[in-house]
């Protein structure tokens, strides 16, 4: 299989996903606690809503490879390949795609979806004056919470398939992160 790589700005992007994603998710409790812990969390996940509706602007309006409608598992040949995946991992089977296709198309799909639903609704929180008071600030601050139970979900499906992959000998994390010329 040939290995396609990622543009440089969706690499970029994606470690910016990273890096303000699990920082936003890690002082997320401290956030609770403490100012410094509040102003932290939030201006981390601030930055983490650049980087995710950048990648949404490219997943909607950027080059045609990289939009959405390129892979998103919503047509029924592609969510075919989803089920598809699944039959295979259940034959303990890898599977291998290219780009984004299949279960990795719907991981990653869940994965943008989960962290633009955080940055927006967090981002909403830290402009609504004094939200424990508001009925809007109270639903938005559930929904948030919502959210930050799903991300063990993701991090588990999306780190896990790296780890297996490069275990197998099919390190498809050089794919996104490496940044090095090849």
């Amino acid at each position: 299989m040939q290995s396609y790589r990622y543009p440089l700005f969706i690499r970029l992007t994606h470690l910016g996903l990273i890096i303000f994603g699990l920082s936003a998710f890690l002082t997320g409790e401290w956030a609770e606690e403490e100012a410094l812990g509040y102003l932290v969390h939030a201006y981390l996940g601030l930055a983490l809503t650049l980087f995710v509706l950048s990648r949404t602007m490219v997943g909607v309006v950027g080059p045609k490879a990289l939009r959405f409608s390129s892979w998103l598992p919503i047509t029924s040949q592609r969510f075919s390949l989803v089920i598809d995946d699944i039959k295979r991992i259940f034959h303990f089977e890898l599977p291998q795609h290219e780009k984004h296709e299949g279960l990795s198309a719907l991981v990653h799909a869940f994965g943008i979806a989960l962290f633009l639903w955080m940055g927006l609704t967090g981002t909403v929180l830290y402009f609504i004056d004094d939200y424990e008071m508001s009925k809007i600030g109270e639903f938005v601050a559930e929904i948030h919470e919502v959210g930050e139970s799903l991300i063990p979900l993701f991090l588990f499906l999306h780190i896990g398939a790296v780890v297996v992959h490069t275990l197998l000998g099919h390190p498809i994390w050089k794919r996104m992160l490496s940044f090095r010329k090849v």
